[in-house]
C-alpha cells in the first residue's frame, strides 16, 4: 500500500510540473517570428483585392488606358495566379539551398518593383506585368512564411500561428476595398507599395533561421542558438531536449534515404521521394483539395466582388456591400486564428463547406426568383446576408485550412521539394478558376448556374475532407509523417496517434 501511495504521490507530482509548464510565460519569440513573416500576407492581400477595384474603375473611366476587352479584364485578374506557380516552383529549389528566411526576403524585390510598374503604367500591359510580378513575389513570401511558421511553432499553437497570416491578408484586402471606393487606382498601387516594406523591418529583428532546417543542414551551432531564441523563454532547461529529438528524428529518416538518389538532380530526389506513401498520399490529396476548394468560388470571389455583388445583390448600395465584406473578412480571420487553436482542422473545413453550399443555394434561389419578376425587399437583403454568410464560412474554413496544410503534411526533409509543386497547382487552378470565370458564367448561362455549381463543388468538399483530410490539430511533425505511412482514408485508419506534449518541433 505504502509502495502504491509513493507512486500515486509521484503522479500528482509529475502532472503538477506538467501544468506548471503548460502554464508558463507566453511565447513571445515564437510570437515575433511568426507575426514578422506573416506580414507578407499584406501584399497577398492587396494583390488579392486590387483586381476588384482596378477593373471597375478602368471600366468607367476610359480616357487614361482607353477601353478594356474583355482579354484585359481577364489577364489583369487573373495574371497574379499564373505567375505564383513559376514562384512555386522558384521556392523548390530555394527553400532547401538558401533557407527559409533566405528565400522570404528574396521574394521582397519582385513585390517592390511590381506595385511601383502599376502605379506608373501608361498602358495595360504594364499593369499586367507588375500583376505578374506581386504574383511571383506573393508565391514565394507567402509559401516561404507558412513552412518556416510550421516548423518553429510548437504543435499546440501552430494552427493559431499560422493563421496569424490570415489576419494580415484580410487586412490587406480590407484595405484595397476601402481606399479603392474613394482613391484612384494609382494612389492605391503606392499605398500598396509603402505597405509591402513592413516585412522588411519586421524580419530584420526577430526571425532566425528554421533549427529544423538548419540540422537538418548539419548546422547544429547555429541550429542550437535559434532553438534557444525560441525556447529558453518559455521552455528553459529543454532546449537540449528538443535539439536531440530532432536530431533522433533526422538519423532516423536519414537511414531511410538512398544517399545515391539524393546527390543526384532535383526530379530524380523527387522521383523516388515520390514512391514513398508519406509522400505521394498527401501530395495526391492535397491537388484534389486545392482544386474543389478553387471551384467552391471563395477565391474567385475576391478577384471580382464588385462586378459579382452588382448581379447578386442588385438594390443595395455598392460601396456599402463591397466595404462590409471586406471588413467581416478582416474581422473573422481574428475568430479563425481562435478558432484553429481550440478546434481541428477536418470540422473547420466541414461545417464551413456546408454553410457555403447552403447560402449559395439560397442565393440562386432568390436571383431566380428576382429573375422572373418576384423582387422584393426579402430577395434583395437576403442575398446579402447569405453572400455574407457564405464569405464568413470560407474564412475559417475553406479559403485558411487548405493553405495551411501543406506545410503539416509533407514530412521536413521533402518540405523544400514538394511544397513548391503543390503551391504551383493550386495557383494554377486559381488561375483556371478566375480567368474564364465569364467563359464558366456562359456556359452555365449565367450567374445562376455559377452560383449553384459553387453550392454543388461546396457539397463535394465536405465530403472529401471527411473522407480523406487526416486531423492533424495538435499533432507533431513527426506523427502526422507516421499517420500517411498506414493511412489513407481517415475514417478507416489503423491506428490513433498520440496526443503530443508541445515541447518538441
Amino acid at each position: 500500500m505504502e509502495e502504491e501511495d509513493v507512486k500515486l504521490n509521484e503522479k500528482q507530482v509529475q502532472y503538477k510540473l506538467e501544468s506548471k509548464e503548460n502554464k508558463k510565460t507566453f511565447n513571445w519569440a515564437e510570437f515575433l517570428a511568426c507575426v514578422s513573416v506573416a506580414s507578407t500576407n499584406l501584399h497577398t492581400g492587396f494583390a488579392l483585392g486590387y483586381s476588384a477595384i482596378i477593373i471597375p474603375q478602368l471600366e468607367k473611366f476610359t480616357d487614361e488606358l482607353g477601353e478594356l476587352s474583355k482579354s484585359e479584364i481577364s489577364w489583369i485578374a487573373s495574371s497574379i495566379s499564373i505567375a505564383a506557380p513559376f514562384g512555386c516552383l522558384f521556392i523548390t529549389f530555394a527553400l532547401d539551398k538558401f533557407g527559409r528566411i533566405a528565400t522570404f526576403k528574396l521574394s521582397l524585390w519582385p513585390c517592390f518593383i511590381g506595385w511601383m510598374l502599376i502605379a506608373l503604367a501608361f498602358n495595360t500591359n504594364i499593369i499586367i506585368v507588375g500583376r505578374l510580378l506581386t504574383g511571383f513575389a506573393m508565391a514565394v513570401g507567402t509559401n516561404s512564411a507558412n513552412v518556416y511558421m510550421a516548423e518553429i511553432s510548437s504543435p499546440k499553437l501552430r494552427g493559431s500561428m499560422m493563421s496569424i497570416g490570415s489576419v494580415m491578408l484580410s487586412f490587406g484586402i480590407l484595405l484595397m476595398y476601402c481606399t479603392g471606393i474613394y482613391l484612384h487606382w494609382r494612389v492605391v498601387a503606392w499605398i500598396a507599395f509603402i505597405g509591402a516594406i513592413l516585412p522588411v523591418f519586421m524580419t530584420a529583428f526577430w526571425t532566425p533561421e528554421s533549427p529544423l532546417w538548419l540540422i537538418y543542414k548539419e548546422r547544429d551551432d547555429m541550429a542550437l542558438k535559434s532553438l534557444k531564441y525560441f525556447k529558453n523563454i518559455k521552455y528553459g532547461a529543454n532546449v537540449q531536449e528538443s535539439f536531440d529529438e530532432i536530431k533522433k528524428i533526422k538519423e532516423k529518416n536519414d537511414l531511410s534515404i538512398n544517399k545515391a538518389i539524393e546527390n543526384r538532380n532535383v526530379f530524380r530526389r523527387m522521383a523516388w521521394h515520390l514512391s514513398q506513401p508519406t509522400v505521394f498520399k498527401p501530395l495526391i490529396i492535397l491537388s484534389i483539395l486545392f482544386i474543389l476548394q478553387q471551384f467552391t468560388g471563395i477565391y474567385t470571389f475576391q478577384f471580382h466582388a464588385i462586378n459579382m455583388l452588382k448581379e447578386v445583390v442588385k438594390g443595395v448600395n455598392l460601396k456599402f456591400a463591397t466595404f462590409l465584406f471586406g471588413l467581416l473578412r478582416f474581422i473573422l480571420s481574428f475568430v479563425a486564428t481562435g478558432m484553429l487553436h481550440t478546434y481541428g482542422r477536418r470540422p473547420l473545413c466541414m461545417i464551413s463547406g456546408i454553410i457555403m453550399a447552403i447560402t449559395l443555394l439560397i442565393s440562386g434561389l432568390c436571383f431566380h426568383l428576382k429573375a422572373i419578376g418576384n423582387e422584393n425587399i426579402l430577395t434583395t437583403w437576403i442575398p446579402l446576408l447569405c453572400m455574407l454568410l457564405y464569405i464568413s464560412a470560407g474564412s475559417v474554413g475553406l479559403m485558411l485550412i487548405p493553405w495551411i496544410l501543406p506545410s503539416e503534411m509533407f514530412p521536413t526533409k521533402v518540405k523544400g521539394l514538394f511544397i513548391g509543386p503543390i503551391m504551383g497547382w493550386s495557383n494554377f487552378v486559381m488561375f483556371l478558376a478566375v480567368h474564364f470565370y465569364g467563359d464558366l458564367k456562359d456556359l452555365l448561362d449565367g450567374m445562376l448556374g455559377i452560383l449553384w455549381f459553387y453550392s454543388l463543388i461546396s457539397i463535394l468538399s465536405v465530403l472529401f475532407v471527411w473522407m480523406f483530410i487526416p486531423e492533424t490539430h495538435i499533432m507533431k511533425l513527426s506523427e502526422i509523417e507516421d499517420y500517411f505511412k498506414d493511412n489513407t482514408i481517415y475514417f478507416l485508419r489503423k491506428k490513433n496517434p498520440k496526443k503530443s506534449q508541445p515541447l518538441s518541433i
